[in-house]
């Protein structure tokens, strides 16, 4: 699953998928997306071709009568099946028609803050796509994605205690500030009452 592959359960499957992964990527940032495609496509045509001809080599020089090197896998069922297809297509289609919804809504301004958090959002992301572009957040996404849950597993205690102590801080200077709020009301209530009983 993904949680064992980020969490590196096992380091092989791990690694190679953090490499393709980066390679693709770092590849889609250098040239384009039909020059990537098409080289991937080229280098593995060139290796079933080499294996092809080499196994075919093989087989005139011992004179062996083996058959296709793909034949088992020529033979596997590659096709989707219908009801597999329909159920994919429906946990799509309500993924869809709840984003078109949520879309009319916010676009729409049924509820105003929530658009404006909207705008907000928007707002911010101009600035992001002025520094960065969308292969560059990919790029670090996936590298961020393979580094920080290893690395959150190797110092969960220290992260945690360090997440509580920070939060004790915070709700220290909460309370201190709450106090102080709460007795600068009552110096001022007092002020107002004496100036009221005075001018009384």
């Amino acid at each position: 699953s993904v949680i064992d592959l980020v969490h590196w359960r096992d380091p092989k499957k791990s690694g190679v998928v953090f490499g393709v992964s980066l390679l693709l990527l770092l590849s889609l940032a250098a040239f384009s997306v039909i020059s990537v495609v098409s080289y991937l496509l080229l280098a593995l045509l060139c290796v079933t071709i080499s294996f092809r001809i080499y196994k075919s080599v093989i087989q005139a020089v011992q004179k062996s009568n083996d058959g296709h090197p793909f034949k088992a896998l020529m033979e596997k069922d590659v096709t989707v099946p219908p009801e597999t297809f329909r159920k994919h297509v429906d946990v799509c289609l309500t993924h869809v028609n709840h984003v078109l919804k949520q879309m009319s809504r916010l676009f729409l301004v049924e509820d105003l803050v929530d658009s404006l958090k909207l705008a907000v959002v928007m707002w911010l992301l101009t600035y992001v796509g002025a520094v960065f572009n969308g292969i560059t957040i990919l790029i670090l996404a996936d590298i961020l994605l393979f580094s920080v849950p290893p690395i959150y597993e190797k110092n969960k205690v220290r992260v945690i205690s360090f997440s509580c102590k920070s939060c004790i801080v915070c709700f220290k200077k909460a309370f201190i500030v709450e106090v102080q709020i709460r007795d600068y009301i009552t110096i001022t209530s007092i002020i107002i009452i004496n100036i009221a009983a005075s001018s009384n």
